[in-house]
């Protein structure tokens, strides 16, 4: 990922993607917006030792602007949500009712739930310079931070914390506890730096620059295996569950969707790609959604992601493939900036633009639907959405039961937490200017990496 600490730089190789997206949403749901706090400190923190980290104010309450109080839900959407943008690290139910707020010394930012949903990350600027702040069940840690990191993912056994910040070359990349401590002194610095852990596992693939390389142990982050020199036309690779395979874009022969088995290097070609590309990999190691600058084909807002589609070549910005056969399905003709499977793999949550800003859809086995229109926030938009491919990794927008969607959104001026049912039915949760839920493992297939 490529950042600053004064801002988060996004790759110029994804322009043709988010031009229409900031021109859109930013100008539709920013002009009247007030300026949120930024999510990565204008200033680096100095490491401390953790005794030396702010100790928690007494939690303030957040301002809820009138008439904007959280509703109760109807129906009542199960799950937790880590919430950003509030006081500390705040954990809410489905309806936005706090459960616990985790070192309420600054504003939380970045906050991203472990692979079993047992905890949440997040990043508190302090006046020291910032804490790590863990929260769980019945437990709550705050540890000062060796950076002021702006992207959190957990490995697949829970066992690590990648954590991305701030570094010499534009982005570096530290290893944490479970608890938020340094796992290790080692780190990995470069200037465009992006991630995928192993499902269920502690491998890591790095993206770095153009290059690609196999960390076999998060500990040794110095001994890494060259995966190829595939380029910049995507970000984060993506893992297939169950397999030692990721997929990967080559800029070779024009650009090619490739699935690279990182042990034996074998790979096997998945069709052509168009320009630079984002994609997913279904829960149950399936499918492939991919997006991407292909022809501009008329395709109908139609979809059937079945396994026995016909073997086809590119035919629109957005489709998916499936892994076993490269046969392809498109979606539509739109470029898609978010992208997200449901924990089941029954629907995909997507986010192209529109006239008025940005459109939720929704693709599953009856077609594709349009779910409703959002207006970013300009912190969800300016450090998720243009970073999209790579933040899918971790965050989830799916509540456990794939029956709802969380983001945040900007409504008559007012920046919140939305949560937004399947069915059509939208509430205003919370304030605060990201929010993700936390995954089920009992409720699915594990979420690829």
């Amino acid at each position: 990922m490529d950042g600053t600490v004064a801002s988060v730089r996004r790759p110029l190789r994804l322009r043709s993607i988010l031009f229409g997206m900031t021109l859109a949403v930013v100008s539709a749901g920013c002009t009247s917006v007030p300026p949120e706090e930024l999510s990565v400190p204008l200033e680096p923190a100095t490491t401390q030792e953790a005794s030396e980290v702010d100790e928690p104010a007494d939690p303030a309450e957040p301002e809820t602007p009138p008439d904007a109080e959280a509703p109760s839900m109807q129906p009542v959407i199960d799950g937790e949500l880590a919430i950003g943008g509030l006081p500390g690290l705040v954990v809410a139910d489905g309806a936005g009712t706090p459960l616990r707020t985790s070192f309420p010394s600054g504003v939380g930012t970045q906050p991203a739930w472990s692979r079993d949903g047992e905890r949440a990350i997040a990043f508190v600027p302090t006046a020291g310079g910032g804490a790590v702040v863990v929260s769980t069940d019945d437990d709550e840690f705050a540890v000062a931070a060796r950076r002021p990191y702006f992207f959190f993912s957990w490995s697949g056994d829970n066992a690590y914390v990648a954590a991305l910040g701030p570094g010499p070359q534009g982005t570096t990349l530290d290893i944490l506890t479970p608890e938020g401590e340094l796992a290790t002194d080692g780190a990995i610095d470069t200037a465009s730096f992006y991630l995928a852990w192993e499902p269920g596992g502690d491998d890591l693939v790095v993206h770095l620059d153009d290059e690609l390389f196999l960390v076999r142990d998060p500990l040794d982050l110095a001994t890494r295996e060259p995966l190829g020199v595939p380029g910049q036309s995507f970000l984060a690779p993506a893992w297939i569950p169950g397999t030692r395979d990721i997929v990967i874009v080559d800029d070779a022969d024009g650009g090619r969707v490739i699935r690279l088995d990182v042990d034996d290097r074998s790979e096997e070609d998945l069709g052509p790609v168009g320009g630079s590309a984002g994609f997913t990999v279904s829960a149950d190691g399936t499918r492939l959604f991919l997006t991407h600058d292909g022809p501009n084909v008329e395709r109908r807002d139609d979809i059937d992601i079945s396994l026995d589609a016909p073997v086809q070549e590119t035919l629109a910005a957005s489709e998916v493939i499936v892994l076993e056969t490269g046969a392809r399905t498109p979606i539509n003709d739109e470029l898609t900036i978010w992208a997200e499977w449901a924990p089941d793999g029954s629907a995909l949550a997507m986010l192209q633009t529109s006239s008025d800003g940005g459109v939720w859809l929704v693709a599953d086995e009856s077609g594709l639907r349009e779910l409703g229109p959002m207006r970013a926030t300009s912190t969800f938009l300016r450090n998720y959405i243009f970073f999209s491919w790579q933040f899918i990794e971790s965050p989830r927008i799916w509540a456990p039961d794939a029956d709802a969607i969380v983001y945040a959104a900007v409504e008559d001026g007012v920046p919140g937490v939305f949560v937004h049912a399947t069915d059509g039915t939208r509430e205003r949760v919370s304030d605060g200017d990201v929010a993700f839920f936390a995954p089920d493992p009992d409720g699915g297939a594990p979420s690829p990496a």
